[in-house]
């Protein structure tokens, strides 16, 4: 799947007569110009790429068809919105020996969305739609004005300013704050509203209520709804842990936070009742419910330490509770019964015998001893706040070739780790400044967690691109070494749109 919109290849129908100057330059009459234009000649045109992000570069091309093609006068009409009037030309190129045509929209040259159409020979091509994304920016800064760059720590409860611009901007237009929702990377809450004032800036302030732990995401993005000038343009993503207060009575930290997937951390932290204290770890990640995984006593001062080593994105609390204070003692045995005396002998018969002795009682048994009182069990002293320990994909990346012609094609592959089958991956392309990096191509992660995403350039010169994962609830997403993609430049006629 590619985030763009590839224009077909068919051609265009020829009008009956164009009044251009430029182009009708030695043209024949009206009527010979219309039989000229049905006969002769068609001409196509095609964007690329498209959609492209504001400032981005865009080749348009195509090839005049027919008899004397040739060396033909080229005009590129455009008509961007909120301008008054219709078309107006742009620039102007010619034919090569094959009737090609070629024109490079320089950075910078391209900000909102546009038709174009090309015209020459007095035939002019079909109206194509480029789209537009606008180029936003983000930055948050906490209390005091401190600034939270991407992977901090923010707090439930503190105000969070998130800044930035959106480029081009429109006065009065609205801005949402957004929170990742779902796994698949494509999910988005809005949880707060901004508006770009008229220096194309924009301010909104937030209070977090639900921190990580409780639905183990910290994804956060503004978006510039779409308008006439430009489709739907959101920043670039960035990945927060967002944490409760600390409880001064039992406090809790990560070792490093966040941390790529495989490597080890510790959870530590103090308990205010000092040393000889039972403490249990207990954790929680998007697949389970919170459950204890560990136990240590406190030491010097009530400074404590486990390691953990997750996989997923993962909240941590910690439960101290009164040390034990003996154990429960034994029941003592059973004294044994006394033994039955023995019967008296029968007396003779005749005369009256005498009666028999009467047999002697058994001894009593002997009773038990007591046994020890035990101690009632341990209670609760303290719980910590919840940690969210946020852990970052494992991800790889190679590209099929770092050289190539205009209209050629990449293909970067590559693993993630822990799998995220389904989840939605993104090539990205730094702007010309060398500063922002936004979306040109998605793809969805495949089978044994494999990507492939491929994409073509069309504009000569180098581009500096990038893969990334973003953030979810399991774990905090990725990006790659940049790769620089070098694109050689070639003959008009040998350009071709790129494949769907």
């Amino acid at each position: 799947m590619r985030l763009k919109y590839v224009i077909g290849a068919a051609a265009a129908v020829a009008c009956a007569s164009i009044a251009l100057t430029a182009v009708g330059a030695g043209a024949a009459p009206r009527h010979a110009a219309q039989r000229h234009v049905f006969r002769y000649h068609v001409l196509t045109i095609h964007a690329q790429p498209n959609p492209i992000t504001a400032g981005d570069p865009v080749v348009v091309f195509g090839r005049l068809l027919g008899r004397h093609h040739a060396g033909r006068l080229v005009v590129l009409f455009h008509r961007a919105p909120l301008e008054g009037g219709g078309f107006a030309p742009v620039q102007v190129t010619h034919t090569d020996a094959a009737g090609a045509y070629e024109f490079a929209r320089a950075d910078g040259a391209v900000l909102t969305n546009r038709f174009w159409y090309v015209a020459s020979a007095g035939v002019r091509s079909r109206s194509l739609f480029e789209r537009v994304q606008a180029i936003v920016s983000l930055s948050v800064t906490g209390p005091g004005g401190v600034s939270e760059p991407n992977g901090s720590v923010l707090q439930t409860g503190s105000k969070y300013t998130f800044t930035g611009t959106a480029t081009p901007g429109r006065a009065g237009a609205t801005v949402l704050l957004q929170r990742q929702a779902g796994n698949s990377g494509n999910g988005w809450n809005t949880i707060g509203r901004g508006t770009v004032a008229a220096d194309d800036s924009y301010t909104i302030a937030h209070v977090f209520v639900v921190p990580s732990s409780q639905n183990g995401d910290a994804t956060i993005r503004v978006l510039l709804r779409n308008d006439v000038r430009n489709i739907d343009s959101p920043s670039d993503s960035l990945s927060y842990e967002i944490e409760q207060t600390q409880n001064p009575n039992l406090t809790i930290n990560a070792g490093v936070n966040p941390i790529v997937e495989g490597s080890a951390d510790t959870v530590s932290g103090v308990d205010a009742a000092g040393a000889g204290q039972l403490l249990t770890l207990y954790a929680r990640d998007y697949r389970h419910s919170f459950g204890a995984i560990a136990t240590t006593t406190s030491g010097t001062g009530g400074a404590y330490l486990f390691n953990v080593t997750p996989i997923y994105n993962t909240a941590y609390y910690v439960l101290a509770s009164a040390p034990p204070k003996g154990t429960t003692g034994t029941t003592g045995p059973t004294g044994n019964s006394g033994g039955t005396g023995p019967t008296g002998a029968t007396g003779t018969t005749g005369a009256t015998g005498a009666t028999g002795a009467t047999g002697t009682t058994g001894a009593t048994g002997t009773t038990g001893t007591t046994g020890t009182t035990g101690t009632t069990p341990s209670s609760v002293k303290a719980r910590s706040a919840v940690l969210f320990i946020g852990v970052g994909d494992a991800l790889t990346a190679a590209a099929s070739t770092t050289n190539i012609n205009q209209g050629q094609s990449v293909t970067f592959t590559g693993s993630v780790v822990p799998s995220k089958v389904g989840h939605l991956i993104y090539l990205q392309r730094q702007d010309a400044t060398g500063g922002s990096w936004h979306i040109i191509g998605l793809a969805f992660i495949g089978a044994n967690s494999m990507y492939s995403l491929k994409q073509s350039f069309f504009e000569p010169g180098t581009d500096v691109v990038r893969v990334k994962i973003p953030g979810g609830p399991d774990n905090q997403g990725a990006v790659s070494t940049p790769f620089t993609i070098t694109v050689n430049a070639i003959s008009p006629a040998a350009l071709t749109p790129a494949s769907g």
